[in-house]
């Protein structure tokens, strides 16, 4: 149950940002926004890790983590910049919907690769939740535009780069592959960022919104959705970020006022029944990281 409510809550803090996350890019660019984000999701972390001597951890991760750790990495920069790019150009409501596509990327390479497989309720409940999601876009105008295509790589890179998380949390516990993660993340964003000599306008504006986005993306989402998937498939986890969608729509209405019409309402129901269909159809047999008993 406890995987279940990690990837749930995953999912809400994520849709938090991403809806945050466009107002920021009102006033900064996308570049900006992702290397003072993840260098403030670092700082936080190294202060909750130090003083307990968990960062030494990280000598002890071995060639393959590392190998793994890095290709995770490198995948979760792309995808990261490629989707607050298409945010900025675009409304975030319809650019959730269409990340969403990574779901279907995550579930295709976890059946093949990581024999991940739903037994007959959580069948159900994944159907349900994907046709949720297909009511939900139907009513959203499709943009062929740069932002369009920007979200729809990321999405794509996105779904990599689940696979290669439920690879690299085999070898990685969770907290140290979040925080090396997020790391090479903001290095890597300020040396982009330096190299392309951008500036830091409109940044006076938007400080707040850029911690919690840092707080709500790369520390609590990111550290949940990696806690779920130690504790469970990837296709299932990737399933239940579905709901992602749904935090997004109402937190919108809160902060730009803008309205779900019937069929959103109507497709967020399915998508919250289907995942609860799946909770419900759960079966323990997966299996702890630490100590590879069943759980």
């Amino acid at each position: 149950m406890a995987a279940y409510i990690f990837a749930i809550v995953s999912s809400f803090t994520t849709g938090a940002a991403t809806a945050l996350g466009k107002w920021n890019l009102e006033w900064i660019s996308p570049l900006l926004m992702n290397a003072f984000m993840f260098t403030i999701a670092t700082a936080i972390m190294s202060l909750w890790l130090a003083p307990s001597g968990r960062l030494k951890r990280i000598g002890r991760i071995t060639r393959r983590g590392w190998f793994w750790l890095g290709l995770f990495s490198v995948s979760s920069w792309a995808a990261v910049l490629l989707f607050w790019a298409g945010v900025q150009k675009m409304d975030p409501t319809l650019a959730a919907f269409l990340n969403r596509s990574q779901v279907m990327v995550a579930i295709l390479l976890g059946i093949v690769f990581l024999g991940g497989r739903f037994n007959r309720t959580e069948t159900v409940g994944a159907l349900i939740s994907i046709a949720g999601i297909v009511i939900m876009r139907l009513t959203l105008r499709v943009e062929y535009s740069l932002g369009f295509w920007l979200v729809l790589a990321g999405s794509i890179v996105f779904g990599v780069t689940e696979l290669l998380s439920k690879i690299a949390v085999a070898h990685v516990e969770p907290v140290i592959l979040t925080y090396v993660r997020n790391a090479f993340l903001a290095v890597a964003y300020w040396i982009v960022f330096w190299v392309l000599g951008y500036t830091f306008t409109g940044l006076e504006h938007v400080w707040a919104g850029v911690i919690v986005v840092a707080i709500a993306g790369p520390i609590i989402g990111r550290l949940l959705y990696v806690m779920a998937l130690e504790r469970m498939e990837l296709s299932k986890v990737a399933v239940i970020s579905q709901t992602q969608p749904v935090w997004v729509i109402l937190i919108a209405v809160a902060l730009l006022g803008q309205l779900p019409t019937v069929r959103e309402v109507a497709g967020g129901i399915c998508l919250v029944g289907g995942t609860v269909l799946m909770i419900v159809g759960r079966k323990p047999r997966f299996r702890n990281f630490q100590t590879g008993r069943p759980i």
